[in-house]
């Protein structure tokens, strides 16, 4: 029988990640992910498995081997290898050579050493093979440290604590720190070995590299305008694949990512948002690989998914999108969400069609490659009962006439702890909003047995906004199904996955009409029976903990709540957070100094006084998104009118914790929350 789901089984979980399919098709390397509990570490190694089915194999030895890369004749995986945990370097050589940095290294796929590219001082990004195999192309930080006797002294041994002189208003990153000092640039090395060679430099950034394929020119996205520290929004550009001068192709207008070359090298595709006034929908857009041959063009105006991965879950941080482009040139291959599912679309620059979807399921793609011929794809992919494994799937046409195929599994890397426990599936209901807008939303019902009686149950809201829940494995929602509880998750809007107009409908706006389709899909779920509505609780995290606050300053409803990562002031957020001035002008329209009653009015922490319910309060304090003072001063407020509040800090975590932060952290916000909850809903 099996045995009831605890906060300790996240240590037995494994993971899959960046699935690289082979040129020919017939194998598939990636990244699994594995936590050593005694050394609380993650631990990654690159596998190989055949797409004909089969056992996988250990291909790399690790501890932290990642970003596997083809070369294109097949012979050769290139791949990025790190300590697992942090090293320092013990003198100035070893910082010089990049000791504990990622560095590129090489492994001839058929048999042979693994031999190490670069000696990078701070280490370097995943390799772009030449279409020739001749040569790797990649980013890598650059620059000196803004106090060199401070960092030089750290080397000796001495505490001397650094003096920081910044001018950039966008200067820190969350989950990467102070970024003014360095900036990424592109470099070329020989895959035979030797020394890299900078192609970029200057006062900004460049990254995602990409190889036209006559191998002659490079791709690659750089924001060089003079809004790069203000309001970042990098455009496409190309440049000579020797160095040089490069050219713009993209309107500064837009914030671009991902450029992928067609295969005649006559056209780019890319990903992009507006600079400003952005909340969230991101499009995919094509334009001529040569300055002056014309603009870039929308191909999803009227597409309603999202072109990004933004299904939620609290297994793995957000990956990084890419494009491709079939063999013919007559599509480009992405991944996009709606309605609770990220899958593989195929888009059509050479007509007006909407984009068709390859993939199907009730499920959550996370990551994809295309083989040489364009033939097969392998697929990282989760359900609501399956963390993640890979799949692969034969590619379909409809404009050939050709009926999807179905995805084929390959591995069942969790098959011994999902066979000993018990998990809880989701069931999907549908309801309305009080001015008519259809939404979706999901129980999860208690894996424990209630014996009829109807059970309490936890409102889960999501980050973001701009996100969406769904089809994917989410360890914290099945704790507590295992606790006995229901948990109940919807879809408001200001979320992805239903439309442009879906996720522009709470800017300048934030508390309520999303505060009412909460209510409404709560509302929903509590008519579905089996649910006790006098026992309710709360929780959310980043967007979903300023509306937990938000909830709890406005009703009485809930006997518990647990807010994480929450905005509480709009006002401090703007000074202290990583992107605090986007936030207030693109969300709600404003300055402090210009409109402080309207961020006040929709701040959480203006209704302070009239939260009753006991709240938790879960917040790292490297959190750089949504800093820490944020719950602080919700903690005080709340302690301060005597009220029951308790404050969980976590030190050296950032805000994306509950995703990849150190795993007895996140073991511990899971015992956090079920004891909450437990101790004022007890199930």
């Amino acid at each position: 029988m099996p045995r009831t789901l605890t906060p300790d089984d996240f240590y037995a979980i494994k993971q899959v990640e960046d699935t690289r399919i082979s040129p020919d098709g017939t194998r598939i390397a990636y990244v699994f992910v594995e936590v050593d509990r005694d050394a609380y570490q993650y631990h990654r190694s690159i596998w190989l498995v055949p797409v004909a089915g089969g056992e996988p194999v250990r291909f790399t030895s690790g501890p932290n081997d990642s970003a596997p890369r083809w070369s294109p004749d097949g012979h050769s995986l290139a791949f990025l290898r790190a300590p697992a945990g942090r090293v320092k370097p013990a003198n100035a050589n070893e910082r010089d050579q990049g000791k504990g940095q990622p560095q590129l290294w090489l492994l001839p796929v058929d048999g042979g050493e693994a031999r190490q590219l670069t000696t990078l001082r701070y280490g370097a990004g995943p390799a772009v093979w030449s279409p020739d195999s001749a040569t790797l192309l990649f980013a890598a930080r650059t620059g000196d440290p803004d106090d060199d006797e401070a960092a030089d002294a750290e080397l000796a041994g001495k505490d001397v604590p650094r003096v920081r002189t910044i001018t950039n208003l966008w200067h820190r990153l969350d989950g990467t720190g102070y970024i003014y000092e360095q900036h990424a640039h592109l470099f070329t090395l020989p895959a035979a070995g030797g020394t890299p060679r900078q192609l970029t430099d200057g006062d900004w950034n460049d990254d995602e590299p990409a190889w036209s394929p006559d191998g002659r020119r490079i791709a690659f996205s750089s924001d060089r305008s003079d809004l790069r520290w203000r309001v970042p929004g990098p455009s496409v550009w190309v440049m000579p694949a020797t160095g040089g001068e490069p050219t713009r192709l993209t309107s500064e207008d837009l914030a671009c990512a991902a450029p992928a070359w067609s295969p005649d090298g006559a056209t780019l595709a890319f990903l992009a948002a507006p600079r400003r006034g952005e909340t969230g929908h991101t499009d995919l857009y094509v334009v001529p690989a040569q300055a002056g041959a014309g603009d870039a063009r929308c191909l999803t105006l009227d597409f309603v998914p999202i072109c990004d991965d933004r299904c939620i879950d609290d297994q793995r941080d957000h990956t990084h999108m890419h494009l491709t482009w079939s063999p013919d040139g007559q599509a480009v291959y992405f991944l996009a969400s709606m309605r609770g599912a990220t899958h593989v679309y195929a888009a059509r620059p050479n007509d007006d069609l909407l984009p068709y979807r390859i993939t199907d399921g009730e499920c959550h793609i996370f990551a994809y490659s295309l083989d040489r011929e364009g033939h097969t794809l392998a697929l990282g992919q989760s359900d609501p009962l399956v963390p993640s494994d890979i799949y692969t799937q034969v590619v379909s046409s409809p404009a050939a006439g050709e009926a999807a195929s179905v995805a084929r599994r390959l591995t069942n890397i969790n098959a011994a702890l999902l066979a000993d426990v018990a998990l809880a599936g989701q069931d999907e209901f549908a309801f309305a909003t009080d001015d008519g807008w259809e939404l979706q939303g999901w129980v999860m019902r208690p894996t424990t047995t209630s014996r009829g009686n109807p059970t309490p149950a936890v409102l889960e809201i999501h980050g973001g906004p701009a996100y969406m829940y769904g089809y994917s494995f989410f360890l914290e929602f099945q704790l507590l199904a295992a606790q006995g509880y229901a948990v109940i998750f919807s879809n408001p809007r200001g979320g992805v996955g239903y439309g442009r107009v879906f996720t522009h409908a709470i800017t300048q706006d934030w508390g309520n009409k999303d505060y009412r389709d909460l209510m409404a899909g709560l509302d929903a779920a509590l008519a579905l029976g089996g649910i006790d509505g006098a026992r309710l609780g709360v929780a959310g995290g980043s967007y979903g903990g300023y509306m937990t606050n938000w909830i709890v300053g406005h009703s009485d409803r809930f006997k518990a709540g647990v807010t994480m990562r929450c905005v509480s002031n709009f006002a401090t957020m703007f000074g202290t957070s990583d992107i605090g001035w986007e936030l207030a002008v693109d969300e709600w329209g404003g300055t402090p100094w210009d409109d402080l009653e309207k961020l006040m009015r929709g701040s959480p922490i203006t209704y302070v006084a009239n939260i009753h319910t006991p709240l938790l309060i879960l917040h790292s304090d490297n959190d750089l998104r949504c800093p820490i003072g944020e719950g602080e001063q919700l903690f005080s407020a709340l302690s301060y009118l005597g009220r029951t509040t308790k404050l969980v800090r976590f030190e050296g975590q950032s805000h994306g914790l509950s995703r990849g932060g150190h795993p007895r952290s996140r073991v511990i916000r899971f015992r956090e929350i079920l004891d909450w909850f437990d101790s004022y809903i007890p199930a």
